[in-house]
Formats: structure tokens, C-alpha cells, sequence
């Protein structure tokens, strides 16, 4: 029995395996989409600080400080617009695999083999968070050299964590956006809606405290939301927060829930379109 299931651990790490160098080689093809991803939030920090000092004056940089408590509105900037980024990506990731499995024909081809297909979508997301991890540090990095204030290596792996915990919730929603894809076919406009209701709640380049209650309440079951929040405690305030435990504790309990989600959601549909031929219609 324990030969088996080394066996079958052994298998799914082969997968695992396979999956990663399958989407690294892929996305080795785009150097420059990697290249306008990593410079993107740049670009929007820019604009944004430039119209905050056209409107503030000399005062822009003590009126930001203010509103945010963060002192260089850059760094605050760059970092949100990078996890906006990720979200983005991880949201879409799944639902594109699985379109483009369904373009090329190959997607029957999967549940042909002895793997399970829920765990094939969840791994095409390990990759892709690593990636995303990778730009994420490629971004803030610069800034926090020109600054003379670099993170130590347990604040990095603090904010790898953080950044991939975050990512999880996302991988529930993923898979209900998979599911839509099976059902649907072509779900972008699904995607866009999704991704804008997420953008417009975590506070990626503003304070969420500037929203009525009742918003700051729905954003609270936001993933991305309390990650951005925590990242910008540590790395542009440069303080752990005291409640990091509750913070994390609640992202798991979100991610569980948004996991279940998607899972069930993926389920349901996986059956319908098995038993009504959808499956193989495009």
C-alpha cells in the first residue's frame, strides 16, 4: 500500500514537473509581454504620481503621506499595480488553459489519462504564481535600491508567502471561471467583469478607508484585498503588522471557501457537459 501511494505521489510530482516546464517554455516565447508586464506598473505608477503633483504642488508628496502613511507615493504605486497584475493573470490563467486545450483539440486528451483533471487546472496556477512572484520582486526591487532600504530574506520570504497566499482565493475563483469556459466557450467579457469588481475592491493604488462602510465590508471578502494591505505594511512602511496572524488566518479561511467554490462549481458543470456532449463542442 505505501509503494502505491509513493507511486502515485511520485506521478503527480512528474506532472507537476511537466506542467511547469511546459508553461515556462510557453511563456519563454513572449519576452516582450513579460517585458510590458513588468514595466506596466511603472508606467501607471508614473502617470498617477505626475497628475498628483500637477494637481498637489509642493504639497503632493505631505498630502499622500497623509491620506496613505506611506511617504514615496512610487514605491506605494508600483507595489499595488504589480499584485494588480498577478490577480489579473492568476484569474485568467485557468479559464485560457483550458480554451486553449479546447482550440487545439487536446482537451478530450486529458481525461483520457489517470490524472486528475481538477489537479491539472490547480497546477497550471503554480507556475504562474511563481512567475508572478519573480516580477513582483523585479518591480519593488529598484526602489527599494534607490532608497538604501532593502528587505532582509525573512521579509522576502514573508512577502513571497503573503503573495501566494493571496493567490489561492483566486485559483477558487479560477476554476469557477473554468467552469464557464466548459459550459460557455467564450467567457472574456465574464473575465473582464470579474476582474474589474476585484481591482475596484483591494486597494491596489488607493485606501480602501476612502470607501462608505459598506463597500470596506464587501471588500473585506477580497482576497487580494488584505494581501495588498499587509505587503504594503512591510515593504513600504517597513513594519510587520501586529495582527499578521489574523490576516493570515482569514486568507486561508478564504482561500478554503473560494477553493470549495470553484471545486464544487467545476464539478457540476464537468457532469452536465459529460452527459449532454458539451464537453467536446466548441
Amino acid at each position: 500500500m505505501r509503494s502505491l501511494s509513493r507511486k502515485v505521489q511520485l506521478g503527480q510530482l512528474h506532472v507537476l514537473k511537466g506542467i511547469f516546464v511546459k508553461t515556462f517554455r510557453i511563456m519563454s516565447r513572449y519576452v516582450g509581454t513579460w517585458i510590458m508586464i513588468m514595466t506596466l506598473p511603472y508606467m501607471v505608477s508614473g502617470l498617477f504620481v505626475g497628475i498628483g503633483y500637477a494637481v498637489g504642488g509642493q504639497n503632493a508628496q505631505k498630502n499622500f503621506y497623509q491620506n496613505t502613511g506611506v511617504s514615496d507615493p512610487l514605491l506605494y504605486s508600483v507595489l499595488g499595480g504589480s499584485i494588480m497584475l498577478a490577480a489579473i493573470i492568476v484569474l485568467e490563467e485557468i479559464g485560457a488553459v483550458i480554451r486553449e486545450e479546447q482550440l487545439i483539440g487536446t482537451f478530450e486528451l486529458i481525461y483520457l489519462t489517470p490524472n486528475n483533471t481538477m489537479l491539472i487546472w490547480f497546477y497550471h496556477i503554480m507556475p504562474i504564481a511563481t512567475l508572478m512572484i519573480t516580477v513582483f520582486s523585479i518591480d519593488v526591487t529598484p526602489i527599494l535600491v534607490w532608497k538604501g532600504s532593502m528587505l532582509s530574506p525573512l521579509e522576502w520570504v514573508i512577502v513571497a508567502g503573503v503573495i501566494f497566499i493571496s493567490m489561492l482565493p483566486l485559483v477558487g475563483i479560477g476554476l469557477i471561471i473554468a467552469a464557464l469556459t466548459v459550459r460557455f466557450k467564450e467567457i472574456w467579457a465574464v473575465i473582464n467583469v470579474i476582474n474589474s469588481v476585484i481591482t475596484l475592491l483591494s486597494g491596489y493604488y488607493y485606501p480602501l478607508e476612502i470607501f462608505p462602510s459598506i463597500v470596506q465590508a464587501i471588500a473585506f471578502v477580497i482576497p487580494t484585498s488584505r494581501g495588498v494591505q499587509i505587503l504594503k505594511d512591510i515593504i513600504a512602511k517597513r513594519c510587520i503588522p501586529t495582527n499578521m496572524f489574523e490576516h493570515i488566518t482569514i486568507l486561508l479561511l478564504l482561500s478554503v471557501f473560494y477553493l470549495c467554490l470553484g471545486f464544487i462549481t467545476y464539478r457540476r458543470w464537468e457532469y452536465v457537459a459529460k452527459r449532454t456532449g458539451e464537453l467536446s463542442k466548441y
